[in-house]
């Protein structure tokens, strides 16, 4: 097995690095903001309302995510041990914790991402979910971590090396030549881009039908005839270029929120972006919005004069508060918040029902447990790894499902 070494790709330095993860979480913030997305209620549309659309949107973003980087591995522009260096290690720990993580998002109304760009929007909840989570970083620390640890060091029910035992070139081919990255990167990226498209219409198809409320007239994605019988261009053709000029005005001057999909591109995008600049220098995918949840709770405690780091064991191996990802995290508060305040969006919102304030705390909890306990959130962990072309995404994925499900299924009830 070659030898794992992380050595900085490019030479322009750390400001740089710096500069560009800055802008970068600016751009996840602003654009997650204007699209609303949110993993959880990708989820919870498939068991509520049997919708699709963002569902699909989310496998288009992971497919789109990993051909994108599983490509510059392949033709040699980034190194594959770059790619799988920080690749997790993979465990009965991500399967419980995904779950446990989508049942607490579900119950608070947001996945990390969506909790913090609704937190800088002004929603109340959110900024007491982003306060459970730190409890529930701290439950973990204490009370599950030391054994999560003992596991992972023993194998039990789980991989000890990480990096390449994760990486799924090295897995099905056993080599990370760029054969196999390339081969490895298709058989992923391209059925996740044609099922997320594929999920996308069939909905768009099965709510078109009911509107109508008919079946036999063709749907929305019926092609209109642009010409008539003497092949003139047809009088419609000028008006949809003004609307389509017109919408992409409204789009740049904040008239209108972005459309799920220009979210998911401009997401795909800002990941790959990531991955280039940061390669060698970081972790080399997006941002790992929930252990710097447990990074602000430990500078918050120590202004009480209890130095977390030093008596309890996950704080003392947690990262330092001055790194790129905790810049992201600041970043996209701050994009999330610029693009709220700017279209008129940002507004303290505090829920009529006072209850989901109890309801988000006691989620943010749970999700503050479930991404410790899978080492990573839906997007540092589930997103990333698609990115990463590893298989632990796949398992947060299913786990993430699972537990959405029950949420859906509690809150029936409640």
């Amino acid at each position: 097995m070659p030898a794992q070494v992380l050595e900085p790709v490019f030479s322009y330095g750390w400001p740089i690095v710096f500069a560009v993860f800055a802008a970068s979480g600016f751009i996840l913030g602003w654009a997650a903001q204007r699209g609303n997305y949110c993993f959880v209620n990708a989820m919870t549309s498939i068991f509520t309302t049997k919708s699709f659309e963002r569902f699909g949107a989310l496998l288009l973003l992971f497919g789109l995510s990993a051909l994108g980087t599983g490509l510059l591995v392949a033709t040699g522009f980034i190194p594959s041990s770059d790619q799988f260096y920080f690749n997790y290690f993979g465990g009965w720990y991500i399967l419980v914790g995904s779950t446990i993580f989508g049942f607490g998002a579900a119950l608070a109304g947001g996945c990390n991402l969506s909790m913090l760009y609704r937190a800088a929007s002004g929603y109340v909840q959110n900024w007491i979910e982003l306060f459970g989570m730190m409890i529930g970083t701290y439950i973990f620390a204490i009370g599950i971590w030391p054994f999560q640890l003992f596991t992972m060091e023993k194998g039990i029910l789980s991989t000890t090396a990480g990096g390449y035992v994760e990486y799924l070139p090295y897995l099905i081919f056993h080599s990370v030549s760029n054969e196999a990255v390339l081969l490895t990167t298709l058989m992923l990226a391209i059925p996740l881009i044609f099922l997320g498209i594929y999920l996308q219409i069939y909905t768009k198809r099965k709510w078109n039908k009911v509107a109508r409320g008919e079946r036999g007239i063709p749907g929305i994605f019926a092609v209109p005839k642009l010409g008539n019988s003497l092949g003139l261009p047809s009088p419609t053709v000028l008006p949809e270029k003004v609307k389509l000029s017109k919408e992409i005005k409204d789009l740049i001057l904040l008239r209108k929120p972005y459309g799920t999909n220009l979210t998911t591109v401009i997401l795909a995008l800002d990941i790959i972006l990531v991955f280039i600049v940061g390669a060698g220098y970081t972790f080399n995918y997006l941002v790992i919005t929930s252990s710097d949840g447990g990074r602000f709770f430990e500078y918050i405690m120590m202004m009480f004069g209890q130095n977390l780091f030093i008596t309890t064991p996950w704080f003392n191996d947690s990262l330092p508060i001055v790194d790129t990802s905790t810049l992201m995290v600041v970043m996209l508060c701050v994009g999330a918040f610029t693009s709220s305040f700017l279209s008129g969006d940002f507004k303290i919102r505090i829920p009529k029902d006072r209850r989901r304030l109890l309801i988000g705390f006691i989620g943010g909890i749970l999700v503050g447990i479930g991404v410790r306990m899978a080492l990573g959130c839906n997007v540092g962990l589930m997103w990333t790894n698609f990115a990463q072309l590893g298989y632990d995404g796949i398992i947060f994925l299913f786990g993430m499902l699972s537990g959405v499900y029950l949420a859906v299924k509690v809150q029936e009830r409640l």
